[in-house]
């Protein structure tokens, strides 16, 4: 009995862990589409959204979907797999859509791409409630 209930204690602190690192994932997912594409959008031309592509995030959003692509792996049940890939899907479509709009050259679409990207990846990461 006392070796089932220090199995059942390991593998609680083991999914806690877990958790606590899919949030921190997570507040990072919420960062790049609330703060870092917000700021894109109010860059001066595209040279001024690229440079803030390199320095203020490009290295942290790969960071997070590398985190991301690990909690997947190492999730503790298939829900927490699940919901790891879908962030982790988002974060990657998001910066590719960054990336893809800087190398376009394509000012005029900016605005409503960035906008577009930031809403796609904050559905994810804030999904509606169930129906009843």
């Amino acid at each position: 009995v006392a070796g089932l209930a220090a199995s059942l204690v390991v593998r609680s602190r083991r999914r806690a862990a877990w958790n606590a690192e899919l949030a921190e994932a997570e507040a990072e997912a919420a960062w790049f589409a609330r703060t870092l594409i917000p700021q894109l959008q109010q860059a001066e031309g595209l040279d001024a959204m690229a440079g803030g592509w390199r320095v203020g995030g490009s290295d942290r959003v790969v960071a997070v979907e590398d985190r991301l692509t690990g909690l997947a792996s190492a999730a503790p049940d298939e829900p927490g797999a699940t919901r790891a890939s879908e962030v982790r899907d988002a974060v990657r479509t998001a910066r590719l859509g960054v990336e893809d709009l800087i190398s376009s050259r394509d000012a005029t679409a900016a605005a409503r791409v960035l906008g577009s990207l930031a809403a796609s990846l904050t559905a994810v990461i804030d999904p509606p409630p169930p129906l009843p």
